[in-house]
């Protein structure tokens, strides 16, 4: 039943639950650090890119402490995390990046399934709630080549609350 409910997912809406994940992940073990705050406010920009100004939101990355891009963490930011969790929050953030990264110069929409299944498995792993997927269906996923169209405030606000 996941898997068919992730399909009909836009690209959007797997990304916003994969960083739901991340943000319940940090709650759970008391995570906190400002470069992992910075990594989940700039992934929920993704929620309202337009096409034209996509470009300028992936390129963000690169000024991010943590880009979930397979980039060493600085080391003050692994020091401040719990070592029993490093290792699968680091994963976690990559699969979370990815989730929408599989797709950013190309359409490999299965993959954007398989990274947010990833998140899924570690969240179980450790005992971390996951959201309800339903409640991230759209209309029309379909558009913009699978990325659905752009979450207006109020959607927004609302998934950001199920956080």
């Amino acid at each position: 039943m996941t898997d068919t409910l992730i399909n009909t997912l836009s690209v959007v809406a797997k990304q916003c639950v994969a960083v739901t994940c991340l943000e319940r992940f940090c709650r759970q073990f008391q995570i906190e650090h400002p470069a992992l705050f910075a990594l989940v406010e700039h992934i929920w920009k993704v929620a309202q890119v337009e096409p034209a100004n996509f470009v300028a939101w992936e390129s963000g990355f690169a000024s991010l402490p943590i880009s979930g891009l397979g980039d060493d963490w600085p080391q003050e930011v692994q020091d401040a995390i719990p070592q029993k969790v490093l290792q699968p929050l680091n994963k976690l953030v990559d699969h979370v990046v990815e989730t929408s990264a599989v797709t950013w110069y190309g359409n490999d929409l299965p993959a954007t399934t398989r990274q947010l299944q990833n998140v899924l498995e570690i969240c179980k792993v450790h005992g971390v709630t996951t959201p309800e997927l339903r409640q991230y269906i759209q209309l029309q996923p379909e558009i913009h080549g699978g990325w659905g169209p752009p979450l207006t405030d109020q959607e927004l606000a609302a998934w950001r609350a199920l956080a």
